[in-house]
């Protein structure tokens, strides 16, 4: 029966995965891009990369790791960014005070002078009486 090992978790974000960890997460992984399924060929390049990216909050440890091949990497790094950007869009609508906007309608028009009545109204109703 194989030991049991705990899961690796780095220090810092900047933390170096060991090699030791690499392996484990290959064989976890089968080998296969989490991204496109597909079996990484031996002497292909491959990346370890976080499922949940660091800039999104996600964790430096074993178990947010994952094979990426390098057809997929580009794609799955736009992700990561369009998430961290949208994510910043909705906390600045929410938490940052709007700035006063530049344009200036020309306002309502200048109403005209009201016009009153130079006679009392009794006196009207007489005359078309």
């Amino acid at each position: 029966m194989p030991r049991s090992t705990s899961a690796w978790v780095g220090k810092t974000d900047d933390s170096v995965i060991p090699p030791r960890v690499r392996l484990r997460v290959w064989e976890r992984c089968e080998g296969r891009c989490h991204k496109c399924q597909r079996k990484i060929p031996v002497g292909d390049k491959w990346i370890l990369e976080h499922l949940i990216a660091l800039i999104n909050g996600g964790a430096n440890a074993e178990p947010n790791l994952c094979l990426t091949c390098s057809w997929c990497k580009p794609i799955k790094d736009a992700e990561d960014v369009a998430e961290k950007a949208k994510t910043y869009a909705v906390k600045s609508k929410h938490l940052l005070p709007r700035k006063r906007s530049r344009l200036q309608s020309r306002g309502f028009p200048k109403a005209e002078p009201q016009r009153t009545a130079t006679t009392p109204l009794s006196r009207n109703l007489r005359r078309t009486q």
